[in-house]
């Protein structure tokens, strides 16, 4: 009986989309200070942008940045150009599972440290088009990562993203 609690738990906590919130609470470490520190206010009603320039490539880039912008993360837009992108920015370091799920479009993912150095990646991630979110895979790093680029699929492989590549951010608006 508490193993059918524990699955229908799960199920409210997918399909509400709450996973990303309760994931981003494991793993964490202190001490670090993202791109944005000390910019006054996030705005809730659009996204802030930033120039992310990744072995010589330059994208434009949503920010996700507040819960809500990182539950929807890509899954607002229908598809990507090759040089626009989401970065997901979080407040510590942690590990931070990611999913398919309402994506329209295949993309890759590209998880980076506190210096925007790449340590782990994900190619070609298909949409997850099941009818129950919790039979979606989750795809999770084996490092903390602050930072979390959204591309294109193919993306990382046509510019040679490897891990140890380094990127760098500048805020745009």
């Amino acid at each position: 009986m508490f193993q059918i609690i524990k699955v229908i738990i799960v199920v409210i906590l997918f399909d509400i989309s709450l996973f990303p919130v309760v994931n981003s609470l494991f793993n964490t470490a202190e001490g670090f200070e993202n791109f944005l520190k000390g910019f006054e206010s996030i705005p809730n009603d659009r996204y802030l942008q930033a120039k992310v320039i990744i072995n010589g490539f330059e994208l434009r880039v949503y920010l996700a940045v507040t819960n809500d912008q990182q539950i929807k993360g890509l899954s607002v837009k229908d598809h990507l150009k090759e040089n626009e992108g989401m970065l997901f920015v979080y407040e510590q370091p942690s590990r931070q599972g990611f999913w398919m799920k309402d994506m329209k479009f295949p993309i890759d993912i590209i998880w980076l440290d506190n210096n925007g150095t790449v340590v782990y990646i994900k190619n070609s991630l298909q949409p997850c088009i099941m009818t129950f979110a919790f039979l979606c895979p989750t795809y999770t790093p084996d490092k903390d990562s602050l930072y979390v680029l959204e591309t294109g699929s193919g993306f990382s492989k046509k510019h040679g993203i490897k891990i140890g590549t380094h990127a760098d951010f500048q805020l745009i608006s």
